[in-house]
């Protein structure tokens, strides 16, 4: 009886335990996989998943507010004293430009990531789509159509009129375009799609002397690559745009538009229907979802924003030229920011935008390139050597390295002859103060930039215990080589500059800035 008894507390006190822990325990979410819902929880968190965190942590109406403050006034920040000294201009005029390509550039991203980053579609003619809005805005807002003589003073629509009929043709032309590779996939796709893209292009070179039926001589169609010049100014309601500022602030309100157009798309039940296509068209198939109308709709609708976008900007340049605006350079500077920001992410097409149009103009002042050199060295070595005190044994071991380094060759020969190189801000000052640069230092330059990206690629592939001392040099090198050589080549660094981020920034992150990592489960 006594055995009874303390066998039925033991079951009671099995049991109590098991309801606390379930109750503890919160119960798996249907149709939520747990172990890909915690996938971020169990990844090293770094900078840029702090960063992204931190911005989504944000309420979506402040995140839009603080972009469009912040925009509104960039034109008048950018006009006062302090801040064009800091930018070695004389007036804001270039800047106001740089910052409206960069607009013209976040609205093209966000229609390429409808197609790419939505729909999963790799769409390489995209940029087709934005030539042929800019060219029939050219035809319907210019003297170039004269219909054989019947319109000696051109087309000349309203705005009103041949903006959104534009916008509903470019689209007409990406759901055709769109039905016609509608049954290929993948790479066979984005070779169909990169044919159209070229075709273009080259009809645009080439179509100047073209036999139409009825007309006794040929007819230039496009003007070859001198393009169509002289176009209308847009006007609405009497008023017409007519400076860059005019044109920036309509880039902005278009820009924001399409945002929160696109924003609210994506959170639609076609939004989620386009990213399950995306993962597996053969399941979202199988499930019911009519994928040949969503591979068109993303068509359309890219087409559509890629029109938009084509005839406001070949209104505010005043022309419209086949290279290299609608060539496939512009195509892969897009598909760079759509990647670099992250596929699928709007602020992170808008942040890669940014990036790709900004930075490179930034880079062109001297000491702002220098400090951008050294603040990002830094942060990059900080994410590389974390914790704290690894990170600033290392640094600071590299700068005492230096000094003695430096201390021990004035010592032992005296007549030492330093070099002076010609950038010469407080930056540079303080550097080149720590560093021993000889006479001749054009040669040293160059052997230390090999040298620098040498110890780059032994400090990946050498034991942990040797990354330390290999570390420390290659710091020295790497502002050896900046000080030296690419501070006083700006035209070239800049782009060398531009291009290691982008291979640094794909390596470490592959989702982007600001894209969510791909979790699969096998």
């Amino acid at each position: 009886m006594g055995r009874l008894r303390i066998t039925l507390y033991a079951l009671r006190s099995t049991h109590y335990s098991l309801e606390t822990m379930s109750e503890a325990k919160p119960k798996p979410r249907i149709g939520v996989d747990e172990w890909v819902a915690q996938v971020e929880s169990r990844q090293r968190k770094g900078f840029g998943d702090q960063l992204a965190h931190r911005w989504n942590a944000i309420p979506l109406p402040v995140r839009y507010g603080l972009f469009t403050v912040t925009m509104l006034l960039m034109p008048w920040i950018t006009s006062l004293p302090p801040v064009l000294d800091l930018l070695g201009v004389t007036d804001n005029a270039f800047v106001v430009r740089t910052l409206a390509v960069f607009l013209i550039a976040a609205m093209l991203a966000i229609g390429l990531n409808v197609v790419v980053g939505y729909a999963g579609l790799l769409d390489l003619g995209y940029v087709a789509f934005y030539g042929v809005a800019g060219y029939t805005y050219a035809y319907l807002s210019s003297d170039f159509v004269t219909l054989g003589g019947i319109l000696p003073g051109g087309i000349h629509l309203p705005t009103l009129v041949s903006l959104p009929l534009i916008v509903i043709l470019t689209a007409c032309v990406g759901w055709f375009i769109g039905s016609v590779s509608i049954r290929l996939l993948g790479d066979y796709l984005a070779i169909v799609t990169l044919g159209f893209g070229q075709v273009f292009v080259q009809l645009l070179l080439t179509a100047t002397r073209v036999q139409l039926p009825g007309m006794a001589r040929p007819v230039d169609l496009t003007r070859g690559p001198n393009g169509i010049n002289e176009l209308d100014r847009l006007s609405f309601f009497g008023f017409t745009f007519t400076s860059t500022l005019h044109y920036y602030y309509l880039f902005l309100l278009l820009l924001i538009l399409l945002y929160v157009a696109v924003d609210r798309l994506n959170r639609s039940r076609l939004g989620r229907a386009w990213r399950a296509m995306r993962e597996d068209e053969l399941a979202a198939e199988v499930m019911g979802m009519p994928t040949r109308q969503l591979k068109l709709l993303a068509f359309a609708i890219g087409a559509a924003i890629a029109g938009l976008v084509g005839v406001v900007d070949a209104a505010w340049q005043g022309n419209v030229v086949p290279n290299p605006r609608y060539s496939i350079v512009t195509l892969i500077n897009l598909y760079g920011m759509v990647v670099l920001g992250g596929i699928g992410s709007l602020p992170g097409v808008v942040l890669g935008a940014f990036l790709f149009t900004i930075l490179p103009e930034v880079l062109r002042n001297v000491q702002i390139a220098g400090l951008l050199f050294y603040a990002a060295g830094l942060i990059g070595l900080y994410q590389w050597l974390r914790p704290w005190p690894r990170f600033l044994a290392v640094v600071g071991g590299s700068v005492i390295g230096g000094l003695v380094f430096k201390g021990l060759v004035l010592l032992l020969w005296p007549g030492w002859q330093s070099g002076a190189p010609a950038v010469g801000s407080w930056l540079n000052s303080l550097v080149q103060g720590w560093l021993l640069i000889p006479a001749e230092f054009t040669l040293a330059g160059n052997l230390a930039i090999g040298g620098a990206l040498l110890l780059l690629l032994l400090t990946l592939l050498w034991p942990s215990r040797w990354r330390p001392p290999l570390i420390g040099v290659m710091i020295y090198l790497f502002a050896f080589a900046w000080e030296t050589r690419l501070a006083s080549e700006p035209a070239a660094t800049r782009i060398l500059i531009v291009g290691a981020t982008l291979v640094v920034l794909m390596i470490v992150r592959p989702q982007g800035l600001l894209g969510k990592p791909e979790v699969r489960v096998v």
